[in-house]
Formats: structure tokens, sequence, C-alpha cells
């Protein structure tokens, strides 16, 4: 990708900090940046080997005031951020090092300690409470390529009835988004083809998706190039054991932006179906979204306001002038990139028990959710059941 310095990112207020290590030092004076001085940091992380992060958060203790919270699941339930947020007593910032699940309690913690109240209290189409404060300082660290939390304004919760929701507000941005290459070098392959895939439907999803503007199609197009360019590669490179720090630079970047970019427009119908299969099947949410993606990619192709941006991704790669077949070898690519990566594509390869006749039984919700409102072409069970099925 381009390079961001002093790029206007779809005026997304959170600034992006390039690294490929950080030492407990530098990251104090990124915080320092934040407030006039640090107090205390409250740490929300996961339990995910990653030397370094463990490294940096057994040294931060020596040079600061720190409490470290690790009650972290995927999928954050309510239940988990209420008993993290008793425990955090007074804190100048909080620095949120992990995944998607991570970045999204950070951001649910930060909202909370500022508009008071449980978590639960702002979740589903009428909330008892509404965010009107801005967040605590937020600085987010990601240690997988995929999610892009760490830009976005919207953090996704299971309640207590086990629904998953989306809750979004500007004022739940981060402050910084460091991304750190040394983080992610020791991905396991799988992780690595699951929240890639999550990063390129985030970036597709901005161009089949009817908030999509020409800002937002032109850096959807500018990431979906760098994640199809870098993905494979750093994969691979996992798989033989000699990762190259340039792809995971490269992809940790193409996340980010794609969650600016998603952040602007939302997401669509493929989000929505995930929902369904992590709430339901307890599906890891990369593989959800990943389980569709290529069919919604075919559903959505021909109308032209789709098919324009396809094309300009898929002349990146090949040299034709008939659009019907750059769209047909891009397609391509992908499918050989996805079976590549060992991402599954039937319900039996997912690890879901369904049957055609169930089908309906779980997927009907997913036509009330708002995501699946911002499909181009328009999204129906006429048109989203059929491949589902085929999958059975």
């Amino acid at each position: 990708m381009k390079d961001i310095t002093n790029r206007n990112l779809l005026n997304n207020p959170v600034k992006i900090v390039q690294v490929d290590s950080l030492d407990s030092k530098t990251l104090l004076k990124e915080c320092l940046t934040l407030v006039k001085s640090v107090k205390h940091i409250t740490f929300i992380v996961d339990n995910a080997p990653i030397e370094a992060k463990n490294t940096l958060l057994k040294e931060i203790k020596n040079i600061a005031n720190v409490t470290i919270l690790d009650e972290v699941q995927p999928n954050p339930r309510t239940i988990d951020i209420k008993n993290m947020a008793s425990k955090i007593k007074a804190t100048s910032v909080i620095v949120g090092i992990g995944g998607g699940s991570v970045m999204d309690s950070a951001k649910a913690l930060a909202m909370l300690m500022t508009n008071g109240g449980e978590l639960e209290d702002y979740l589903s189409n009428n909330p008892k409470r509404k965010i009107e404060k801005e967040s605590l300082p937020l600085v987010l660290i990601p240690t997988t390529a995929g999610t892009g939390s760490e830009m976005t304004k919207v953090g996704v919760y299971t309640s207590l009835s086990g629904r998953k929701y989306t809750l979004g507000s500007p004022l739940m941005h981060a402050k910084k988004a460091i991304l750190n290459t040394e983080y992610i070098l020791n991905m396991p392959p799988a992780l690595i083809a699951s929240t890639g895939a999550d990063a390129l439907d985030h970036a597709l999803e901005t161009i089949w998706n009817k908030n999509a503007n020409d800002e937002t199609r032109k850096l959807a197009i500018e990431v979906s190039i760098s994640i199809i360019e870098n993905l494979l590669k750093m994969y691979n490179g996992a798989v033989n054991k000699n990762q190259n720090v340039e792809y995971c630079r490269n992809m940790l970047l193409a996340s980010a932006v794609a969650g600016a970019t998603f952040s602007t427009t939302g997401t669509a119908a493929g989000h929505a179906l995930s929902f369904v299969l992590s709430e339901d099947f307890h599906v890891p949410h990369g593989s959800a979204c990943a389980f569709t993606l290529l069919d919604i990619f075919k559903m959505s192709k021909d109308l032209q306001s789709v098919k324009a941006p396809l094309v300009e991704i898929s002349k990146a790669f090949f040299n034709d002038d008939d659009e019907d077949i750059l769209i047909s070898k891009l397609y391509e690519k992908l499918n050989s990139m996805f079976k590549e990566m060992k991402l599954p594509t039937t319900f039996k390869e997912l690890g879901v028990k369904i049957s055609k006749d169930e089908i309906d039984v779980h997927f009907n919700r997913a036509f009330d959710d708002p995501k699946m409102w911002n499909q181009i072409p328009k999204a129906t069970k006429e048109n989203i059941y059929p491949f589902l099925v085929e999958k059975c």
C-alpha cells in the first residue's frame, strides 16, 4: 500500500503508529502524548503466548503503575467485561493488546469508565443507556492482521441472552493504533488465514455496500490489492517457518486501513450471516466471514457499482480488456487462495451440523440485522439461501 503518512483515511481520528518492535519505554512515551501524566495504565490482554508482548508487560511494571486484566474470551461476553470493569479502580490510559475480542473489550471498558453503567445497558435496538461522553484515552495494539478493530468506532459483544450485538459511537474510537510487526511474526497459519480473510471481507463489503462512495471505494480497492498481494505469502511463510517481515507489516497496515474503511460504511451480508454462525455454532469470527465471502462475490459482481471496483482490483494482477474475464479471473484467484489456506467451504468442514431444512431456523434472524440491509444488490432469502443450502 501507499505510505499512509499524512494521509486522510476517511477522516478517521485514530493515529496510526507503525513499528517493527515495541519496548516498554516507547509505549509509555506514546501514552504520554495522550495525557499530561500517566498515573496508571490498565492493560487488557489475552493469553496468547506472544513472547515479545509478555516481555513488554513484565518490563513496564518497573516504570509505571499497571493493572493487567485477561478475562477475555472470543466473541467477548458482557459478563466478563462487567467483571473486568469492577477491577479498574483508577486509570489514566487503557491499552488493549490482542485480537479483535481484546480490542473490542478494551473499547467497552474505556467507554464505561466515563459513561458509567454496565455494558448490557447499551446493547439491543432499544438500549437503556446511550453513549454520551468520550471514552477514556485508549491505545490499541493488534496481535493479528485481520479484524481492523483498532481503527473502528464499534465493538461486537455477546449479551447475557447469547445474542451478539454491535455497539458503535464516534466516542468509542481509540486515540492511537500501534501496529507492531513483531507481534504477528509467529501467528499460526490457520489464524493468518481466517483473520486475513476477515480483513479482505471488510474491504470487499465496503464495495458491495449501499453506503459506499467514491472515496471509500478507492481506498477499498487499494486495500484489497494489498491483502491479495500479501496474505498468501504471509501464510506460506508461516507454514514454512520463514515468515517475511515485509508481508506481515503490509498485512497489519492493510487490515487497519480496511478497518477505517468499513468504519465509514459499515459491513454487509457476510458479517450478518457470520453472527449466526458464531452465536449458534461458536464458529470463530474470521472463519465465519470467509465462509460466505466468495458466494456473496458471485451474487454481487454484476451490479455496475460493484463490478467497476472489482475490475480495478483484478487489473492489478491480470492484463485483459474484457471486464467479465477480469472478474472471473479475480474470483478464481481468490478461490484458489482460500483453498490453499484450507479455509472451510462447507458446513461439514466448518464443524457445523445442519440440514437443509434447518437453514431458515437459524439464518432467518440475519435478515433483521442492519448489516444485512447494507448489502447491494439487496440481500434476500431468495439469493442467500441457495448457496447456504449447497453448503449442507
